[in-house]
């Protein structure tokens, strides 16, 4: 049974560049709102920083 597409994108740090993690949003959900309002509260561990920063999103490309 199909979930729905969703799209995989890679955390970064916006101060070091460096790659936090990868997270995984659909296009748009039930209630009508897109990853990016989603992604706005969101904020990551960078341990070369030693904080917690609003991270950067960055798509990955996946060949199928």
């Amino acid at each position: 049974m199909p979930r729905g597409k969703r799209t995989v994108f890679t955390v970064l740090c916006p101060e070091s560049g460096n790659r936090v993690g990868t997270i995984r949003f659909h296009k748009q959900d039930k209630m009508g709102k897109a990853w990016k309002e989603h992604s706005s509260k969101l904020k990551k561990y960078c341990p070369v920083c030693k904080k917690h920063v609003k991270p950067k999103f960055k798509e990955e490309r996946h060949s199928k």
